[in-house]
């Protein structure tokens, strides 16, 4: 099955896609409740439902929202594919990471301390803060969302129209 279903919690805040697995377990523990469907059938012995595209848990769980590991696809996709220090649109093979506080200085590989760069302001800042190369950030590097991290669309992937209502594009 190449087609995802998304989890919500009880107050319909996007949690993840799921796995099917996991999804027949949440179903067949009656953990959740089918929101919406894509239009193909599952099969089994002698029962068919239609595959959930969105489902939401009946009871709210909490969440970290800290807990989501640096991704460079997602860190691209927070920052618009755009260098933060010039605002020139980059293509893929264009695309550097900056360490705003540089690794030299102690820096980590953080959504909050890494940026999108272009390979000359990469350069000219160097191992340098952005204030010591005077360069000004477009924006404050923050932890993205759950729709830019979680959800980099592949172009294989099949869109619900659903999903629109949960996730920001």
């Amino acid at each position: 099955m190449s087609k995802k279903t998304l989890l919500l919690n009880s107050t319909y805040e996007v949690l993840s896609f799921v796995t099917e697995r996991k999804m027949f377990k949440l179903l067949f523990k009656d953990k959740v409740e089918v929101l919406s469907s894509w239009e193909d059938r599952i099969d089994w012995i002698n029962n068919s439902i239609a595959q959930p595209s969105i489902i939401r848990l009946k009871e709210h769980v909490k969440r970290n929202y800290f807990n989501n590991a640096f991704s460079r696809k997602a860190l691209v996709k927070r920052d618009k594919s755009t260098c933060q220090f010039c605002a020139k649109k980059l293509s893929a093979s264009q695309i550097t990471v900056d360490h705003v506080l540089p690794r030299a200085k102690g820096g980590v590989t953080s959504f909050t301390n890494c940026v999108v760069s272009c390979q000359v302001c990469n350069n000219k800042k160097a191992d340098r803060t952005p204030e010591e190369a005077g360069f000004t950030l477009a924006k404050k590097p923050v932890h993205p969302s759950f729709s830019s991290y979680n959800y980099v669309a592949d172009p294989q992937d099949h869109w619900h129209p659903d999903w629109n209502d949960f996730l920001a594009g």
